[in-house]
């Protein structure tokens, strides 16, 4: 019963494999004669592209700011304890 899952699976893999470039050579290629008519336009894709990544640097440098101020906040009481103890 396993070898025939095996070989059926086997079997699908060369099916596919074969097949992908058969399909590539499907493809027609067309030329293109006179000036591209559909232009995307640049302006918005960049704005976008910038804005995004603002955002990403503004958050990482919020979660850095959080976590730094969680660590000043047990460093003081790290200090306060050392303190405590010396005064003993």
């Amino acid at each position: 019963m396993k070898t025939t899952g095996k070989l059926t699976t086997a079997l699908a893999a060369l099916t596919v494999t074969l097949a992908l470039p058969a399909a590539a050579f499907a493809q027609v290629f067309e030329k293109v004669r006179g000036p591209a008519t559909d232009e995307v336009p640049a302006g918005p894709f960049v704005a976008i592209a910038y804005g995004f990544i603002w955002v990403a640097i503004l958050t990482y440098v919020a979660f850095v700011a959080r976590g730094v101020g969680r660590v000043r906040g047990e460093l003081d009481d790290v200090r306060r304890k050392i303190d405590a103890e010396s005064k003993r």
